[in-house]
């Protein structure tokens, strides 16, 4: 008869000891949620409002035209007043008066308008005029910060102007000055112009 008992408190032990396992989980999910508040992701904010296949014209702080902007869509965040812009096309207007045409598949425009950030196959073109030559930049990342009258990139970036092709990671242009520089690993390529 001794081997049954053996086996009855032997059960017993095991049933003791998974009470007591349970019994301290219990406890250690009690102190983690003594508030009674549950941690729940809510994710990002839903924007304050959307516009589709819209037309927005942006003046500067002098009143003038600062750029013009056409997208499918645009989204203002709520608490950051900022906006994100699917597939814009931007018509920039530099401190010379020049206009750049500029497209990528997103764009972030800051609060306050002087802050453009295009990604995605950023296509930025300057339009020839009587003063100035032809200006055309490709790269996955570009700045424009339109109160310095400046564009910036940390991506590898291919400016053509006629006659030469330049490519180099990193851009700092003074677009009022006229003034491009590639920063880092820069390649040249010149070519009789047609």
């Amino acid at each position: 008869m001794k081997p049954a008992t053996d086996g009855v408190r032997r059960s017993l032990e095991w049933a003791a000891a998974l009470a007591l396992v349970a019994l301290v989980t219990g406890w250690l999910a009690w102190l983690q949620g003594e508030d009674g508040d549950i941690d729940a992701f809510t994710g990002p904010p839903r924007s304050d409002y959307q516009l589709s296949d819209f037309s927005l014209r942006a003046m500067g702080d002098d009143g003038k035209l600062a750029f013009t902007v056409e997208a499918p869509r645009l989204a203002r965040h709520p608490h950051l007043g900022t906006f994100e812009i699917e597939e814009p096309r931007f018509v920039i207007l530099d401190g010379n008066g020049d206009a750049w045409d500029a497209r990528s598949r997103r764009g972030w425009v800051r609060a306050d308008g002087k802050e453009l950030r295009l990604s995605e196959a950023v296509a930025a073109d300057r339009r020839a005029d009587a003063d100035s030559v032809p200006v055309s930049l490709r790269t996955e990342r570009l700045a424009a910060l339109l109160a310095e009258n400046r564009m910036t990139s940390d991506a590898p970036v291919t400016l053509t102007q006629p006659g030469l092709i330049l490519r180099g990671t990193g851009l700092d242009a003074d677009l009022k000055q006229n003034r491009f520089s590639l920063l880092a690993d820069v390649k040249a390529r010149y070519e009789k112009p047609r």
